[in-house]
């Protein structure tokens, strides 16, 4: 691969994580609301639980490793099947995604914030929001946690594909004969 295409597919592979992180939000907002708007009236509790932030911010991580975990496998098998991986590329890929994902958090000062901002803050960082609910922590570090163990699911079912396909199809990565 050489560094053209290395560059998209590290940009193609951050916009998929911006994406994932709306499906999810949607995921976690909209579609638990609708659930639990078609609940009967007898299942209060259960109605009352998929509409807390803490239901829908787990529900939106699960949504956003799912869908990464799902790009990110096919990875895996189409690295293994063509010859062309490159464990520098898809390591610097996930630092990357980290970054973009943790630096915007650095900035976070709710003290000195627009409502406008606390809401894209809130969006953008609702995948996370369960650590913030769940054990108190504070968003910095439920930010980074939280995409630390997405994409630890994404980089460890790349591994897992590529191990998997080469373990199926061990003819293609034995060394070629050269010819006399």
């Amino acid at each position: 691969m050489d560094y053209s295409d290395g560059v998209k597919y590290t940009l193609f592979r951050l916009l998929l994580m911006i994406g994932c992180g709306a499906v999810g939000v949607a995921a976690g907002k909209l579609l638990l609301w609708a659930a639990a708007s078609v609940m009967p009236a007898s299942w209060l509790t259960l109605k009352e639980f998929l509409v807390t932030d803490q239901a829908g911010s787990v529900t939106a991580a699960i949504v956003m490793a799912a869908m990464l975990g799902r790009v990110f496998y096919d990875d895996g098998k189409k690295h293994a099947a063509y010859e062309n991986w490159d464990a520098i590329l898809v390591s610097i890929t996930h630092i990357v995604m980290l970054i973009v994902y943790f630096v915007p958090v650095i900035f976070y000062n709710p003290n000195d914030i627009t409502r406008g901002m606390e809401f894209a803050y809130y969006l953008f960082y609702f995948p996370c929001r369960w650590l913030v609910l769940a054990f108190g922590m504070d968003l910095k570090a439920a930010a980074a946690l939280g995409i630390l163990l997405i994409l630890g699911v994404q980089f460890a079912l790349y591994m897992l594909s590529y191990t998997r396909y080469k373990k199926k199809h061990p003819v293609s990565f034995l060394p070629r004969e050269s010819e006399s």
